[in-house]
């Protein structure tokens, strides 16, 4: 694990994989207090970003300071991160071709993905937008599914999908080249919702919750 500065205002945190971002991520927001700077802390796949809303010479030794801190004293109590269950058709118009690719049958497929815990990894590519990685031992071998070779035009709204390894919901129509299997309901980002319009957010888990066409 390392920190370094990434421009004038953040530090970069690097790590060896998604369970060690989210404890490093876990100690600076649970130190955010104590390290008496106003900061944002961002998840990446494997890195954390610390941000503070200016540039700030104390930033890069105080987030140091925290993790030094936290290795010396212990872990602490991890927090309960928000569960929300999403709603799913397994009717994908690629679930039939992902499923041979993965060299399983339909309903294995549709039973792996369904009992698998994903957790959000981190937001992108467009507003409400959840890159979902598998929590504890994957159900599947999902990192052997690449993204499609040629991306579509137009993936619908609700899409739910599948590609390296990661899970996600399509929060409106837009490109895209992850394999389509399933459909939901879920309103992933409503820009009415002012205080906060993604229904997502780093470090929330996912169950997908299957229900009838």
């Amino acid at each position: 694990m390392t920190a370094q500065w990434f421009g004038d205002r953040a530090v970069l945190v690097s790590t060896d994989g998604p369970d060690a971002r989210e404890r490093v991520a876990q100690t600076l927001e649970h130190q955010r207090e104590s390290l008496g700077i106003d900061l944002l802390v961002r998840r990446g796949l494997h890195d954390v970003l610390v941000e503070a809303p200016a540039p700030d010479l104390r930033l890069l030794d105080a987030v140091r300071e925290a993790l030094a801190r936290q290795s010396s004293e212990g872990t602490q109590r991890p927090v309960q991160p928000r569960e929300h269950h999403i709603d799913v058709r397994y009717e994908g118009e690629d679930l039939a071709s992902a499923s041979a690719a993965l060299g399983v049958e339909v309903t294995a497929l549709v039973e792996a993905h369904r009992r698998q815990v994903w957790r959000v990894a981190m937001l992108g590519f467009a507003p409400g937008f959840g890159y979902l990685e598998p929590v504890g031992d994957p159900t599947l071998e999902w990192s052997a599914l690449d993204r499609l070779a040629a991306p579509r035009a137009r993936v619908p709204r609700g899409s739910v999908a599948v590609a390296a390894g990661m899970s996600a919901v399509y929060p409106q129509d837009m490109p895209g080249g992850w394999h389509l299997i399933g459909v939901s309901t879920v309103v992933l980002f409503d820009p009415e919702r002012s205080a906060q319009p993604s229904l997502l957010a780093a470090g929330d888990l996912v169950r997908f919750v299957e229900v009838e066409s």
